[in-house]
């Protein structure tokens, strides 16, 4: 692999792709295990879209070894999630290099490197938030990604430390790769998601990426729980975006720019209701038996909170093994609670 710098010295070009394309303040979707799956993109895509969704993390020794049917279901996408971009993770450069020609091919619109996962069993193998350790390594591997991503624009996804700020040096030691964005979660990895996010740390590395790639968008990461603060966020911590995980479980409609969004918790139970019915329905079109039916369950409570009888509700659906019995389930609460319903709003056509 040949190093990007081009002849006599000249700094290289970044690709850019959709990126480019945007306009601050850029609204990030969060990568989530078992959340952002193409059925959860897309709901979340009919409620008020991001301007950019991400895609579960995946293993690059998953995409080109033996795992490659069962890692299928988390590359799959339709042009409603579009801008997609592919998270993906590990340790291997060649397996980064090996992987990365595989999804550039799927047509993804952009490819992340997960730089900071803090789960203890990924940090053991010496991946993701681990790689903070050994920033020569890490920039191997985005060095990797580069070379096979081609005009496909590559991203970091990042903490601020391992186990404790190294913001100035690691930050530094990325973006002298230069590429297209880069988004730092406010804590160390170590801090998990516990404490508050260091956002005076994301803002040093919106200065440090203004001294040394100033081409690269920076995005920030961590306790944002309302729409109504990015564009503050933004202007405050001198960054291009801010990524929102946590706060889409209180509000599907968290990004929605035409005044729905903030206003869930108190929307009627039918509106919850419809939005569940749906979500079950495309999980079964979409999945029916390549993912888990239980995966469905930590989706419950985004949908059956502040109304009478919701706890009672997600009891009852968490008691469920299939699709066909969490529909009865929700076909009986309609009945008896008086809320009617019909084959056309459960399949999510309101």
């Amino acid at each position: 692999m040949n190093d990007t710098e081009t002849p006599h010295g000249a700094q290289p070009v970044v690709p850019k792709g959709f990126w480019a394309q945007l306009r601050a303040p850029i609204r990030a979707l969060a990568p989530m295990e078992d959340v952002t799956d193409s059925v959860f993109r897309r709901i979340v895509a009919s409620c008020g879209r991001p301007d950019v969704f991400f895609t579960e993390f995946t293993h690059v020794a998953h995409i080109v070894g033996r795992k490659k049917k069962s890692t299928a279901p988390r590359l799959v996408f339709t042009d409603e999630e579009r801008p997609l971009v592919v998270q993906i993770w590990g340790r291997d450069p060649e397996q980064f290099f090996r992987a990365t020609l595989k999804v550039r091919e799927m047509g993804f619109d952009g490819i992340d490197i997960n730089m900071g996962c803090p789960v203890k069993k990924i940090k053991k193998t010496g991946a993701c938030s681990a790689l903070i350790r050994e920033p020569e390594h890490a920039v191997e591997i985005i060095h990797a990604v580069q070379e096979a991503a081609g005009e496909t624009p590559v991203s970091v996804k990042t903490r601020i430390g391992f186990d404790r700020v190294v913001t100035e040096d690691w930050i530094g030691a990325l973006l002298r790769r230069k590429f297209a964005a880069l988004t730092v979660h406010g804590r160390i990895a170590s801090q998990l998601s516990e404490g508050e996010a260091d956002w005076a740390e994301i803002a040093r590395a919106a200065r440090i990426r203004d001294e040394v790639s100033p081409e690269t968008l920076v995005i920030g990461n961590g306790d944002v729980m309302t729409a109504r603060e990015i564009p503050a966020r933004c202007r405050k911590y001198g960054i291009d975006g801010v990524m929102v995980g946590r706060a889409i479980f209180g509000d599907p409609f968290f990004f929605d720019t035409r005044g729905r969004s903030g206003r869930f918790s108190s929307a009627q139970p039918e509106e919850k209701l419809a939005l569940l019915e749906r979500h079950i329905a495309l999980h079964r079109e979409v999945w029916n038996g390549r993912r888990n039916y239980e995966v469905l369950k930590r989706f419950y409570k985004v949908y059956l909170t502040g109304f009478d009888d919701a706890a009672k509700l997600r009891d009852r659906l968490n008691r469920t093994f299939t699709y066909a019995e969490a529909e009865a389930v929700l076909a009986e609460y309609r009945s008896a609670s008086g809320l009617g319903g019909d084959d056309r709003e459960r399949d999510g056509k309101t």
